[in-house]
């Protein structure tokens, strides 16, 4: 595995350790408080979290060449907590076994898939999956802002907290 394949596939590490580091910090929030609108693009806590889901499914499916499994980015995927973090690492997971066939010649090369209009698009799966991570932080910021505004303590997701410092 080549230093660009490397660098991806920690950057998938820590979007899943970012994913989880976020659902433990929802422990604190009742289902209420959970499913109601707070001011978040995709209304409510958990509608952010399946909005994430869906994304990262959507885009493992334009990589892989697979029909879109949703065709709308506000989708329930999963109806409960433990069902939409199970859901969130499997996609993590499927990421990672990609990635792992891959080498950095793979990750440059552009590929052919459709926007959500059914546009064609053209990318290379690096600038894929250094968006997929990107958008994943932005939401999980959305999510800590809205745990803030609830009063309620917040995770450190920051990139530099789960990269290990050099030795």
């Amino acid at each position: 595995m080549g230093a660009l394949a490397r660098h991806f596939q920690h950057l998938l590490a820590y979007h899943g350790w970012a994913y989880q580091r976020l659902l433990e910090s929802l422990r604190q929030v009742d289902e209420t408080g959970y499913r109601a609108p707070c001011g978040l693009f995709f209304g409510s806590l958990h509608g952010t979290l399946n909005h994430l889901a869906a994304v990262d499914r959507i885009w493992l499916a334009r990589v892989r060449r697979e029909a879109p499994p949703y065709t709308r980015l506000d989708v329930e995927v999963a109806a409960d907590r433990e069902q939409l973090a199970a859901f969130l690492a499997q996609g993590v997971q499927a990421w990672q076994a990609l990635l792992a066939g891959l080498d950095d010649a793979d990750l440059l090369t552009p590929r052919d898939y459709r926007n959500m209009r059914g546009e064609p698009q053209q990318r290379s799966l690096a600038d894929i999956l250094t968006h997929l991570v990107n958008h994943g932080t932005h939401h999980r910021g959305q999510a800590s802002a809205a745990l803030s505004a609830m009063g309620l303590e917040t995770p450190a997701m920051d990139f530099i907290y789960f990269k290990p410092e050099p030795a």
